[in-house]
C-alpha cells in the first residue's frame, strides 16, 4: 500500500504510532488520503490519541471513525479478524463485515449518538477465512469524542469467547447425558446433601420405591417420616461422619407407598456411600 509522504518516512514521523507493533507500521504506511479520514497529518488530536491508546492495549480493539465507520485496529483485533486482516484496514466496517452489516450500522448509529452497547457471548456467523463459521464474542462499544466535544467515532473492545462457550456447551451436554443415565438407571439412586441428609436428586426407580413422593429439597426425616425410627438416619449420620460406606443386604424396611396408607414391608440391598465435596 502506498502511504502519504509522512507515512512513507515510517512510524517515527508520528509519536502516537510509537512502538514496534505490526499495526503501528501498517497504519503509518497506509494511504489514508484515499479514505474519508485524509492524510495522517490532518487527523484531529482526538483521533491520534485514541489510535495511540488502542495500539498500546493488549485487548483486541477496533476504532470505527466517522459516519462510515472507517476501520483502524490493533494487533489483538488483527488476530480476531483472521483472514480478513489486513484488507479491512481503512475500509468501511459495513463493507469489511458484510455478513453483519446491519449489526454494525446499529453500532455506529448508537455510538455517534453518544450511546454505548455491550454484549456477552454474542453469537455471530463470520466469514473470516473463506467459509462461514459460528463464533461467540464479548463486545463493548463506546463513543469517541472529537476535539469539539462531539461523538466522532466508536471504539470497539472485542474478545472472542468461542473456545470457552464451546467447552461449556460440551460440558453441559455431558452433564445432561449423565443426568439421563442417572434417571434411567434400573437401580434406585438418591443423592443426599448436608447434615440433615436433604434429597438433592432422585432417579425414577427411587421415586417408584417411595411411592412417587415429592422428596427433592426435603430432609429424609420430612420426606420419609416412617423410616425415622428404623435406624436409617443413624446409619446416614455415621457414614457422613466416618466417610466410610455402609453396605446393607436384605435389610428390612417399612415404606409408605401412598399418603395415609400403612407402611409396606420391603427387603432391600443398598449402599450408603459418602460423596466428598
Amino acid at each position: 500500500m502506498a502511504g502519504d509522504k509522512a507515512g512513507e518516512a515510517g512510524n517515527g514521523a508520528y509519536p502516537f504510532l510509537a512502538g514496534d507493533s505490526e499495526m503501528a507500521r501498517r497504519i503509518a504506511a497506509f494511504d489514508w488520503a484515499s479514505t474519508a479520514l485524509g492524510p495522517i497529518s490532518t487527523w484531529p488530536q482526538s483521533l491520534k490519541s485514541t489510535v495511540g491508546m488502542m495500539l498500546l492495549s493488549p485487548v483486541p480493539m477496533a476504532l470505527l471513525w466517522g459516519q462510515n465507520g472507517v476501520m483502524i485496529y490493533n494487533d489483538g483485533y488483527a488476530e480476531v479478524a483472521g483472514g480478513r486482516h489486513p484488507a479491512i484496514l481503512g475500509s468501511q466496517v459495513v463493507e469489511s463485515w458484510p455478513e453483519i452489516a446491519d449489526f454494525n450500522r446499529n453500532v455506529i448509529e448508537v455510538g455517534l449518538a453518544g450511546g454505548t452497547l455491550s454484549y456477552r457471548d454474542q453469537e455471530m456467523t463470520l466469514n473470516r477465512s473463506g467459509t462461514p463459521e459460528k463464533v461467540w464474542l464479548n463486545l463493548d462499544y463506546s463513543p469517541v469524542i472529537d476535539d469539539e466535544g462531539k461523538p466522532a467515532g466508536v471504539i470497539a473492545f472485542v474478545v472472542e469467547t468461542t473456545r470457552r462457550v464451546r467447552a461449556e456447551t460440551q460440558l453441559e451436554r455431558g452433564f445432561e447425558m449423565l443426568r439421563q443415565m442417572f434417571e434411567q438407571a434400573p437401580g434406585f439412586i438418591a443423592i443426599l446433601a448436608g447434615p440433615d441428609h436433604t434429597f438433592a436428586m432422585v432417579n425414577n426407580a427411587y421415586m417408584q420405591l417411595v411411592g412417587h413422593r415429592d422428596a427433592v429439597g426435603k430432609p429424609v426425616r420430612e420426606a420419609l417420616p416412617e423410616i425415622v425410627d428404623q435406624g436409617f438416619i443413624e446409619l446416614l449420620d455415621r457414614v457422613r461422619e466416618t466417610e466410610e460406606p455402609y453396605i446393607g443386604q436384605s435389610i428390612r424396611v417399612l415404606l409408605q407407598r401412598e399418603p395415609g396408607s400403612e407402611p409396606v414391608e420391603r427387603y432391600l440391598d443398598f449402599v450408603f456411600h459418602p460423596v466428598s465435596s
